[in-house]
């Protein structure tokens, strides 16, 4: 049996045979006896070191094992005391953004509806198409490249899904495909370098097809109220863009005025911006045409101008916000063509600012026509009508009272304090915000403000039509 113990004290010789040593110094008498040579013994200090490096190895080990002991028992506890981490994908942390900055009382139906369909039943288009809006509009809030391939990836796929779902009836019947087809739009507004230098956004390469998605539903009788949101939506975008690029007979405006399904129970627009609109057009051949236009007419027409005018200041001063903001939107009152939903203080801000914005074009309209008749001489008391130029900077002022209302609603709250849904007023007073940037009767001081809001909202809303606008692109 091999020793284990304490180191021998045996001379070599007895050691070696393995017999007992006697231990006579200075050499073993048993060695001595039978004739061998006694080498002598180990040298104190030597057994004595053994002696230590074995207490300090058991030392050691027993200190280590302890310790090993003692962390496994923390696991323990840590691990009967905290829950594992949760993953949360960026796509679902971009739509809680999303949802803060374009869905939470926005008023704006069509983004009221997004939290319906973000479920697992929803068409992969839609999915894909949501997942591309939001993870944009997050990647451009925090400027990280990384979310922005990932959004690009997304929308890739979502166009891939929307061509499939496209080819097969029964998936194109679906409402979340249409949704999906205006979501594509929304991703263009956001990305500002998608935006052309003739200002015809990049967003209506979706138009054509939402309105063709819209008609094959009103021919299979799919209609719904989210078919009628999203005329709404597209109305909105082309009366914008018909009074912001100065084309009296846009096609795409054309093509929704020629548009009929049997869920359409009213007319395109409410009667006070179609008044604007049929004004705008008469206006517009007056002053462009090559034939001098007859004086009595221009002067009827700047008399309608000024009647329009009077008229869309008191709509604006009749909008009022809901009593209740948390009734169903169905019975929330409805403001600028039924566009927005005036639930709360801010909505309300939003329509005045357009009603006001509507009428600063007009008032615009007129002054032309004005300039024209006193171009052939006269007087204002020979035409017989009133018309006082500085309205224009009087309009500006309650745009810009509204713009301040709709973008620091609470009481000593400013944009960087309160930024729910910052993005979807952003969209909302786009339109107002442009006419401060380029209207002629905006001095320096007010439009290097508008310009600045514009610059401001981009960035903290992600919102790349701000930007662009901001950057004086026209």
């Amino acid at each position: 049996m091999v020793n284990a113990g304490s180191r021998s004290k045996s001379c070599f010789t007895c050691r070696e045979r393995r017999v007992k040593c006697d231990l006579q110094t200075p050499y073993c008498q048993r060695c001595t006896q039978a004739g061998r040579l006694c080498p002598g013994y180990p040298e104190p200090w030597d057994v004595m070191l053994r002696m230590q490096n074995k207490y300090a190895e058991d030392k050691v080990r027993t200190r280590v094992q302890k310790a090993r002991i003692e962390r496994m028992e923390q696991a323990r506890r840590e691990a009967a005391t905290l829950p594992r981490a949760v993953h949360i994908t960026a796509e679902v942390h971009s739509w809680n953004r999303f949802y803060q900055d374009y869905a939470i009382h926005s008023g704006i139906t069509l983004f009221n509806v997004l939290p319906r369909f973000y479920t697992s039943s929803s068409s992969t288009c839609f999915q894909e198409a949501l997942h591309a809006v939001t993870l944009i509009s997050s990647a451009r809030q925090l400027q990280q490249s990384g979310l922005m391939m990932r959004a690009r990836r997304h929308y890739g796929e979502a166009i891939t899904a929307l061509n499939f779902a496209l080819d097969d009836t029964v998936l194109t019947a679906d409402d979340s495909v249409l949704v999906a087809l205006l979501l594509l739009s929304l991703f263009e507004m956001i990305v500002p370098e998608y935006f052309r230098k003739d200002t015809d956004f990049q967003c209506h390469i979706h138009f054509h097809g939402a309105l063709l998605l819209l008609r094959w539903r009103a021919e299979q009788a799919r209609g719904s109220e989210l078919d009628e949101s999203c005329f709404i939506f597209l109305s909105h975008i082309c009366l914008m863009s018909m009074f912001l690029d100065n084309e009296p007979f846009d096609v795409k405006w054309l093509a929704l005025e020629k548009f009929a399904a049997p869920w359409i129970k009213r007319p395109l627009l409410e009667p006070i911006l179609s008044w604007a609109v049929d004004f705008k057009r008469r206006a517009r051949a007056q002053v462009t045409t090559s034939h001098p236009p007859s004086r009595i007419e221009v002067i009827q027409l700047i008399k309608d101008g000024i009647a329009i005018s009077e008229d869309l200041d008191a709509t604006a001063a009749s909008v009022k916000s809901s009593s209740n903001p948390d009734l169903p939107s169905h019975q929330q009152p409805t403001a600028f063509n039924n566009m927005f939903e005036v639930s709360t203080k801010t909505t309300k801000a939003i329509a005045k600012s357009l009603y006001h914005t509507v009428r600063y074009h007009v008032v615009e309209l007129v002054s032309s026509l004005v300039a024209l008749v006193e171009e052939g001489g006269g007087t204002r008391h020979e035409f017989d009508y009133q018309f006082d130029p500085s309205m224009r900077h009087m309009i500006l002022e309650q745009v810009c009272k509204e713009i301040c209302a709709v973008l620091e609603p609470g009481n000593g709250h400013n944009m960087e304090q309160d930024q729910t849904g910052i993005a979807y007023r952003a969209y909302s007073i786009f339109w107002p915000l442009l006419v401060l940037l380029f209207s002629s009767s905006v001095g320096k001081e007010k439009r290097a403000w508008a310009q600045e809001k514009l610059r401001f909202i981009g960035e903290i809303s992600g919102l790349g039509l701000a930007t662009w606008a901001a950057g004086g692109k026209r």
